[in-house]
């Protein structure tokens, strides 16, 4: 059975480029419920190993139907550190694409981050009330309205904000030859 967590953490709107860290390393999350049992649960630095360099997707909200890059498009990377797992990820110029922008900017989302992902190995205290996961398939990571977990984050940024101010440049100089001033 495919997990989810969710991580919370402050968004800041600058561009297009979403990047965060979409699962944190050895912080505990909140309490969470899961076959009638409540537990916290923390990841262990790594735990997702490979998994990571396969086809990983972002989407909004774990929805399948509401896809926002993929490392197979080269829309979406992923990275391993020693405090979690950071992403990088350019956001379509489309409905949903503007949608997350515009609700980002608003502050309707916070940059709340989720994860999918199959458990392969944990480990459980004696009395079952903290978990550790140490090695995890990745499936997907989500953009998410509620999170479990308050330590990451999220913001929107500029993918090449060099390319806009050469732009500029070449849009004044070209301005200044046509009034004549070069």
């Amino acid at each position: 059975m495919i997990t989810l967590r969710n991580f919370a953490g402050p968004a800041k709107v600058e561009g297009r480029t979403l990047t965060g860290v979409a699962a944190v390393y050895g912080q505990p999350s909140r309490t969470l419920y899961e076959y009638g049992k409540s537990f916290i649960e923390r990841i262990a630095p790594g735990a997702f190993g490979e998994s990571i360099a396969g086809d990983i997707k972002l989407l909004y909200n774990h929805q399948s139907v509401m896809p926002l890059a993929r490392t197979r498009s080269s829309t979406l990377s992923l990275r391993d550190d020693t405090d979690g797992l950071h992403y990088s990820a350019t956001l379509p110029d489309t409905t949903l694409g503007n949608d997350v922008r515009a609700l980002l900017e608003r502050g309707d989302l916070s940059g709340e981050m989720s994860f999918g992902f199959y458990v392969q190995r944990d480990a459980w205290n004696k009395d079952r009330s903290e978990r550790t996961v140490h090695a995890a398939k990745l499936t997907e990571i989500s953009l998410v309205v509620d999170a479990a977990y308050p330590q990451t984050t999220s913001s929107l940024r500029h993918v090449d904000e060099a390319f806009l101010e050469a732009a500029r440049a070449r849009l004044e100089l070209h301005m200044q030859r046509i009034s004549g001033h070069v």
